[in-house]
């Protein structure tokens, strides 16, 4: 999300829904392992918050849905947020949903139990993710909890993803994937960097982990026995300093403390 709405043709829209929605099914082993984990994460995450009650959601960045369904089905009350109209018009029909154009650095809604924002901050301009982080933990009721998760700024992933703005690395993606494009992150930051932001907010870490390791060649020529070998390096790195900068999504559970945190804006 950035600080400008976006308003895209319909068939452009219906397109990026279906690529977002088409990476759980690639048939690449590791790309659709790469998401699926994280999706596996978040909603255990998400599950083990309703678990204690929580139903008043809010979720920012809506893409192509898939969380907006999964709580919508789970009878909670969101508010879904996404700068992209054609993304809100998608879901603005479910149960319990209610669903807005704007920019979350803009929001002043508060009294959430939870909130989501699951692959969006790297989407942000770098000056503007501390602020759309306060926005959220200043939106959660005392107590209530933040799942985040964003990339990781030097994870073999990106390092591969920023090789993608160069024309003839593109286009070799494309001849082997059939399609590729730039992921269009602008704001990939590091575990240091994103912990200091939410220092600074006043989230306090309640969970914290990584997910989806990137291994070049691996990933592309040895189909399902080079996304075993990626899993089985990720466990074995996850809590290995620098080696765990490779992998490639961060992922938190967050919590507003239920008193302010001296330092911290109220």
């Amino acid at each position: 999300m950035s600080n400008e709405l976006a308003v895209k043709p319909r068939d452009l829209v219906t397109t990026e829904i279906a690529f977002q929605a088409n990476l759980y099914a690639d048939p690449n082993p590791s790309r659709r392992w790469l998401h699926a984990t994280r999706r596996a994460w978040v909603t255990t995450a998400l599950e083990g918050e309703m678990a204690k009650g929580a139903k008043l959601v809010l979720e920012v960045g809506v893409g192509a849905g898939l969380y907006t369904r999964f709580l919508s089905d789970r009878e909670c009350s969101v508010l879904a947020l996404d700068i992209n109209q054609g993304f809100i018009e998608a879901v603005a029909a479910l149960p319990g949903v209610t669903a807005r154009c704007q920019d979350v650095c803009d929001l002043r809604d508060t009294g959430f139990d939870l909130a989501l924002c699951s692959e969006v901050l790297e989407h942000l301009p770098p000056d503007r993710s501390e602020l759309a982080l306060q926005r959220m933990h200043d939106a959660l009721r005392p107590g209530g909890a933040l799942v985040l998760t964003t990339p990781q700024s030097y994870s073999t992933a990106e390092l591969f993803a920023r090789l993608l703005d160069l024309p003839l690395v593109l286009a070799f993606a494309k001849r082997l994937y059939g399609a590729a494009d730039a992921l269009g992150h602008t704001n990939r930051l590091t575990h240091g960097q994103l912990s200091r932001q939410l220092t600074r907010v006043g989230f306090i870490v309640e969970v914290k982990a990584l997910r989806a390791l990137y291994v070049p060649v691996l990933a592309e020529f040895f189909g399902a026995s080079g996304q075993r070998i990626a899993s089985w390096l990720e466990r074995r790195i996850r809590n290995v300093p620098v080696l765990s900068g490779l992998i490639w999504t961060q992922c938190y559970v967050l919590r507003r403390a239920d008193q302010p945190v001296e330092g911290t804006s109220p």
